[in-house]
């Protein structure tokens, strides 16, 4: 399956880059630790230095598999390249995800690639990364308006999550759900607040579609167990389920499939990671849409370069549109990106390594 989520992305963008970096491989940590890589760095002849790469990666939460999958991406990403890796998860804590850029800052870093809980966090982080010198490229989630992406930080890449939360309420509609829950993600995040108007765009479009009720849940199983038993209860007679994503969709599906309902209830989420993959082979997990896991590994590709003394020249705000897979079209998916795969060549995508690189990223089930 790493091999599949190697290969789902989209976007086009430019990285203009040169120089280097290497360390040698180890790991520590669960929820925290470092990776040294073995790459070679290139030669001095060639007009790059030796200097060791450290380069950070903060994200909210190791208990949900899209960050981890994520952090997977960009492990490999340190060992194609050579940089070491220093990482932590927030638990979902704003102040503790301060605390862990504090510390990485501390151990020397020189770029971060920042996947913030929330926008208020953000500022702050990106001044102490200011004062050190430290580049920074920001992921997921929107770090507000106040701050500029190509000036307070170098870029920023997400999902299109209004499109998301859209495809997310069209596929249970064109499935024939007249009467539907939400289970939302964290209130006040980007990524939450986007996949809901999305979801309540497709209403205005379907009047004869009835939200019977909507809850800011979180993003992992528990959430998606608990507030699903609840809203269930409340509406029994309830036909489909919009989860902001797969973690809260699949405690969903679990709890449907323990009440004897999963034939009749159809349940949509997003992030489309393996176990999402493996639910609808399975005929239980209606829908779910994703991709995004990589866009921490493309981060970490652009602040590599960056620090090797070239300026990223695509664009500051990129934004995802993603693979949509329904039991409908899981067939075609499975054919073109689990059985016909191509893993990423990490160096080969990075200027330090290849001046006429070009970070090309297409999502298409075509």
């Amino acid at each position: 399956m790493k091999k599949l989520l190697a290969i789902l992305v989209t976007m086009a963008m430019l990285v203009s880059l040169a120089a280097c970096g290497g360390k040698d491989s180890k790991k520590t940590g669960d929820t925290g630790g470092s990776t040294n890589a073995g790459t070679e760095t290139p030669a001095k002849q060639e007009g790059k230095t030796d200097k060791k790469i450290k380069i950070g990666y903060s994200f909210p939460t190791i208990n949900n598999e899209f960050w981890v999958t994520s952090l997977g991406h960009v492990q490999a990403a340190s060992a194609a390249l050579g940089f070491e890796l220093i990482y932590d998860d927030c638990n979902n804590d704003q102040a503790e995800q301060l605390n862990d850029v504090e510390s990485m800052i501390s151990a020397g870093i020189d770029g971060l690639v920042l996947g913030p809980q929330d926008a208020s966090v953000v500022a702050g982080i990106l001044d102490a990364c200011k004062k050190n010198d430290i580049k920074v490229v920001i992921i997921d989630r929107w770090p507000g308006d106040n701050l500029v992406a190509g000036e307070d930080y170098i870029a920023f890449i997400g999902p299109n999550d209004e499109e998301a939360g859209y495809q997310i309420a069209m596929s249970l509609i064109n499935a024939g759900v007249k009467k539907m829950i939400g289970i939302g993600g964290y209130q006040n995040t980007s990524v939450a607040e986007g996949r809901r108007a999305g979801l309540m765009k497709a209403l205005e479009e379907h009047p004869e579609v009835e939200l019977l009720q909507y809850e800011w849940a979180g993003e992992n199983w528990d959430d998606g167990d608990e507030y699903f038993r609840n809203m269930y209860q409340a509406h029994p007679d309830l036909e489909g389920v919009w989860c902001y994503n797969d973690s809260l969709a699949l405690a969903s599906v679990n709890v449907c499939k323990e009440l004897g309902i999963i034939d009749k209830v159809k349940v949509g989420g997003m992030d489309l990671l393996s176990p999402a993959v493996e639910s609808m082979q399975a005929g239980e997990l209606w829908f779910s849409t994703g991709g995004h896991y990589m866009q921490a590994a493309f981060a970490a590709v652009i602040v590599f370069d960056e620090i090797n003394g070239n300026k990223y020249t695509g664009d500051p705000v990129v934004s995802l549109n993603l693979l949509n897979v329904s039991q409908e079209n899981l067939d075609k998916f499975v054919e073109k990106y689990i059985k016909n795969e191509q893993p990423i060549d990490w160096k080969n995508l990075s200027k330090t390594f290849n001046p006429d690189a070009k970070l090309i990223f297409e999502l298409t089930l075509d």
